[in-house]
């Protein structure tokens, strides 16, 4: 969907396409309810771990930082610098992720809490300064953003959460620290002059608001789970031009887009395991292998020393782990700036296994060739016998 223009349009949209989004999006959403639902635990751990990259991930996008795609896997590692910072990015991206490592570290999902502590403990993002107001305004962000989602949650159970997403946007709208800026002033030195130049506003920190609106989809019945909902609020929605309608017809597109993610997301997950059962389903229960799997497949490559921090297990114990992976095909070294990571390897990667059963149409025409090759090397066998005897002597 295009976004709406102040000028697009001088009436709002029509009630049956406003209808036509908002259905879209209750099926989405409920198609994805009923996916988690089913979840085995092994599914729900590498869904819970690749749910938290995408919460990271989007959450650093959306403040600006362009870069955060690129960097993200060795920034984890320790071997690169943090996602720089451009001109509307409201504070560092290490102060985000801290902050919402520390948030889902207590979310009520379990499966979404293991993986934020697992990946707490793992993690070496480097810091290129530390600042404490930051980090206050990132914890701010999360405390603010889950008191206006606390305020619209329905007490009751309701059939759509779209009244409850634009009571939400109205108030986000009212408050300084979500509402959209407008461009700015600032005046720079330059020379014996003062130069005044156009700079963009600061990105809203919609990322805390996508991290906790999962409440309002369990409390109105969309979801049995309150799961973060990156890329379900942008900064589109609270644009002060928009009629009731297009703003419905915002919500509800984003909210579809969101959840057909996450339900991708979902279907990985279930493949990964599968992998995983077929691979080292023999070993035993309390192996560290499988935990560091759902790490490799659903979050980022780790360390060694990342291994002996998030499991708990000796640099030997490393070895093993890495062993037991590397063998079943799971995983591969993979040595960056003189650190060996553990890399997971994805299904297209791995080379197929020969298949013996040939196909139908092709089995005439091999069985051909080989009758045919038979036949030159019984020619070539009697032809070497007949120079054979004739280059002995008579006496034999």
């Amino acid at each position: 969907m295009s976004c709406f223009h102040p000028l697009a349009s001088d009436a709002d949209a029509a009630d049956a396409e406003v209808g036509n989004a908002e259905g879209a999006c209750a099926w989405a959403l409920g198609r994805l309810d009923g996916l988690i639902a089913s979840l085995s635990a092994i599914e729900a751990a590498l869904f819970g771990a690749a749910l938290l990259r995408e919460t990271l991930l989007h959450a650093l996008l959306q403040a600006g930082f362009e870069d955060a795609q690129l960097r993200f896997d060795h920034w984890f590692c320790g071997l690169e610098r943090e996602p720089q910072q451009t001109a509307i990015s409201p504070c560092p991206a290490p102060a985000i992720v801290r902050a919402l490592l520390s948030d889902l570290r207590h979310h009520p999902w379990a499966p979404l809490a293991d993986a934020a502590t697992t990946v707490a403990a793992a993690a070496r993002f480097t810091v290129d300064r530390f600042s404490a107001e930051d980090d206050r305004f990132a914890r701010n962000a999360l405390v603010h953003a889950s008191d206006h989602v606390d305020q619209v949650c329905p007490s009751t159970i309701t059939s759509l959460p779209f009244e409850s997403l634009l009571q939400l946007v109205d108030q986000l709208g009212a408050d300084p620290l979500f509402a959209s800026a407008e461009k700015g002033l600032r005046t720079l030195p330059l020379g014996e002059r003062q130069v005044t130049i156009e700079q963009a506003a600061a990105a809203s920190p919609l990322w805390a608001v996508e991290a906790t609106m999962g409440k309002v989809l369990q409390a109105g019945g969309s979801w049995c789970t309150a799961l973060p909902c990156p890329g379900a609020m942008t900064a589109e929605a609270l644009q002060p031009h928009l009629w009731p309608g297009e703003r419905r017809m915002v919500l509800a597109h984003n909210l579809k887009r969101t959840a057909t993610r996450l339900a991708d997301l979902l279907a990985t997950a279930k493949a990964q395991a599968a992998r995983m059962h077929s691979a080292i389903g023999h070993l035993r229960s309390n192996a560290r292998a499988p935990h560091a799997w759902n790490v490799l497949a659903g979050f980022a490559p780790l360390g060694v020393e990342q291994m002996v921090s998030a499991f708990g297990v000796s640099r030997r114990g490393t070895y093993a782990i890495a062993d037991a992976l590397v063998g079943a095909g799971l995983a591969r070294r993979h040595k960056v700036k003189g650190m060996v990571l553990l890399v997971a390897i994805e299904p297209h990667e791995q080379p197929s296994p020969r298949d013996d059963a040939l196909s139908p149409s092709l089995a005439p025409a091999l069985a051909e060739f080989d009758a045919a090759m038979a036949a030159v090397d019984a020619l070539l066998v009697q032809s070497n016998c007949c120079n054979l005897e004739n280059s002995l002597p008579a006496s034999c």
